[in-house]
């Protein structure tokens, strides 16, 4: 009786656990919902695949995979997942929604940024490019000031030397190039000025445009009450009609 009970013992270490686990191997799956829902969602690794939330991932995917969920109007979402075809993992994510404040945020340090963050791309990158044309503007303005400016005071100086000698007749030939040489100053000067208040002036729309032209409600048309709104699941596309009275 105890031989027997012994071989049955054998038996079972050794078939028993092969047997779960070829069972395991066909329950995994990943599941990703999200708030709110409607969201583009990939996972990329040695595979690579997609869909719209809520959304289950029946592959058989083993090892790290990188995340992606994707919305308009909302913060892209990134993370690393441990995926085992052993298990099942279901995961609930809540997106960020993008602000005007975060806009303008971005766009108060980076002229353009915050316009690229809410998927104004081709204005964002007007910004930038108008603001780095300002600044460039402003380098060369100012080089040119700089050169005007040495000149003007190289013959001031040559001036007053000749006004402390006195000689009346070098005076007489010195200060018209002396005039001259301050009124180029000058026009440099104002050249340079208005470079600034370009550049301020860019950054300044950049900010208000980020602020008070935020795109709101994304994708959503409303005439006269009645709104029509895309929606989006793991199983098909639509629309959302909507009236108010």
């Amino acid at each position: 009786m105890r031989v027997k009970n012994y071989t049955f013992a054998v038996i079972a270490a050794v078939f028993l656990p092969a047997a779960a686990g070829a069972q395991m191997t066909m329950t995994g799956d990943l599941t990703v919902r999200s708030d709110p829902q409607g969201a583009s969602v990939k996972l990329s690794g040695e595979a690579k695949v997609s869909g719209v939330t809520p959304a289950r991932f029946r592959h058989l995917l083993i090892g790290e995979y990188k995340l992606t969920l994707k919305k308009h109007g909302f913060e892209t979402y990134k993370t690393r997942v441990d995926l085992d075809p052993t298990k099942q993992m279901e995961m609930d994510i809540r997106l960020s929604p993008k602000t005007r404040f975060k806009t303008a945020v971005r766009s108060l340090f980076i002229p353009g940024w915050g316009q690229r963050y809410a998927d104004k791309k081709a204005k964002g990158y007007l910004f930038t490019f108008l603001t780095l044309a300002a600044g460039a503007g402003y380098l060369v303005a100012d080089d040119e000031f700089d050169d005007r400016y040495g000149d003007f005071v190289k013959i001031r100086d040559e001036y007053d030397s000749l006004a402390i000698a006195g000689n009346v007749d070098d005076l007489r030939r010195v200060q018209p190039l002396l005039e001259a040489a301050q009124d180029k100053a000058h026009d440099a000067e104002n050249i340079r000025r208005v470079t600034i208040g370009i550049g301020i002036g860019i950054w300044a729309l950049n900010v208000i445009d980020a602020l008070f032209f935020f795109p709101e409600n994304k994708g959503t048309f409303t005439v006269k009450g009645l709104s029509l709104n895309p929606s989006a699941n793991s199983d098909n596309l639509g629309l959302a009609l909507s009236m108010k009275f």
